[in-house]
């Protein structure tokens, strides 16, 4: 199964600065087929979190693998269901799973364990599976959507406390800490990796897709450092998803070159349309313009300001001027009045001045706190719908400069740290509001 070549496919992936192979991927396009099959796209991603994981690459192992047991030109149209198609990739994740355990070698200091996400997908759905720490995202209408399959497993690996987990990510099938917390039966002995429990947790997840849509798998060491916005602004400006996966890859590696990282994206284009690949989508070409337009109008607005207030400062200094000749004689008179009850007061005794008295203001003293949760976002006002200035990465200290109630009726703190500016992704030191529940008080 050959892998196409096509411009609406984009792959990039960095080994760190170690050199070492823990990585794989493979993009399948079949929407340019003479002959149309059901499947129009299989992607995924495969990595191992371990810096040594032994002379062969677990990870493209496990791709292979995967080609192996499933193959999409098998797949009928009347399967491409829910149930059909969640049943395929569960089995066959587990398949790889028990592989990968059995095949464990006793070396010391080797791991075969590996992070998996996938994607099928037909003319109108995506299908996901999931195991480890990789990432699945949708970019439909402008917006990027998380469909990452989240499994209790992956919450407690995160935080032993679910409520700790930042919610500003937007997703399409959040987590429902209630129910988990009160239904979910004591987890058995399962492994969040593939290889690392004779069983292991396997996510689902399935969503409609539609005409110019983008699917992106990426690796944590592209999630964990580039930011939702900034995968978003990239997507949107970039020429194609090849351009815009190695700009991300080079992104990602520039900021932390200690870990791998790799992206897989696939458009969803219908019959090879070259306009719509070259121009990646209405969509974006509309963000362009709305952009240009934008800055236009401000600096038309900007020049106009400029204009009326240069008209206003020379108005008013003429006008002054003409006033204060028509009104000498009043203030004449109103001089020699003000003398002479000058005049009359100068007898009474005055007060002996005395030297001000300084109050002394206490200095308030700053608290600091350690940020706590992934994707941590700093707001320009305090309220969960205010812009996002900027993202924090787990455990940096910020200074809180005083606490607010937000107008959502929570408890925020103004702080002050340094944070991945959105919009360039440099780190600069910014003001803004954080929700107080994602602080750590010193």
């Amino acid at each position: 199964m050959a892998e196409a070549k096509a411009e609406n496919i984009g792959v990039a992936t960095h080994p760190g600065e170690k050199q070492a192979q823990r990585d794989a991927h493979f993009v399948y396009d079949y929407t340019r087929r003479r002959v149309p099959m059901p499947v129009v796209s299989y992607v995924a991603v495969a990595d191992t979190p371990f810096e040594n994981p032994g002379l062969e690459n677990p990870a493209k192992k496990a791709l292979d693998r995967l080609r192996d047991l499933i193959e999409p030109a098998a797949i009928a149209e009347e399967e491409l269901n829910s149930a059909s198609m969640q049943s395929l990739i569960r089995d066959n994740l587990a398949i790889i799973n028990s592989e990968i355990h059995e095949a464990r070698t006793p070396e010391a200091g080797v791991r075969q364990e590996v992070s998996l996400t996938m994607v099928i997908a037909d003319a109108r759905r995506a299908y996901i599976g999931h195991a480890g720490s990789c990432r699945v995202y949708l970019l439909h209408s402008e917006r990027l959507y998380d469909l990452t399959p989240q499994s209790l497993t992956e919450i407690a690996t995160t935080s032993s406390n679910p409520g700790d987990l930042s919610t500003d990510a937007m997703t399409l099938f959040p987590v429902n800490f209630e129910v988990a917390a009160t239904e979910a039966p004591p987890l058995p002995a399962k492994g969040v990796f593939l290889g690392q429990e004779t069983e292991a947790y396997l996510g689902y997840n399935e969503v409609d897709i539609t005409p110019g849509d983008i699917i992106v798998l990426v690796t944590d060491g592209l999630w964990r450092t580039v930011s939702e916005e900034e995968m978003v602004e990239n997507l949107l400006s970039a020429i194609n998803v090849q351009r815009s996966s190695s700009q991300l890859v080079r992104l990602a590696f520039s900021r932390d070159a200690s870990d791998n990282a790799t992206m897989a994206a696939w458009q969803y284009i219908i019959g090879g349309d070259k306009k719509a690949i070259r121009e990646p989508g209405a969509a974006s070409k509309a963000a362009r313009e709305r952009i240009r337009t934008r800055a236009t109008e401000g600096i038309l607005l900007a020049l106009l300001i400029v204009v009326l207030a240069g008209i206003f400062t020379v108005g008013f200094a003429f006008g002054w001027r003409i006033s204060d000749t028509f009104r000498k004689p009043e203030k004449q008179k109103a001089r020699h009045a003000a003398q002479a009850r000058s005049e009359k007061t100068s007898k009474i005794t005055q007060p002996s001045s005395s030297a001000p008295v300084i109050v002394p203001v206490a200095a308030k003293v700053a608290a600091t706190a350690t940020v706590k949760g992934r994707g941590v976002r700093m707001r320009s006002t305090a309220d969960s719908s205010g812009s996002a200035v900027g993202m924090f990465k787990e455990g940096e200290t910020v200074t809180i400069l005083e606490d607010v109630i937000g107008a959502d009726g929570k408890s925020w703190s103004k702080v002050k740290g340094f944070v991945s500016a959105t919009g360039t992704g440099k780190r600069v030191e910014l003001e803004g509001f954080v929700r107080s529940d994602f602080l750590i008080k010193q």
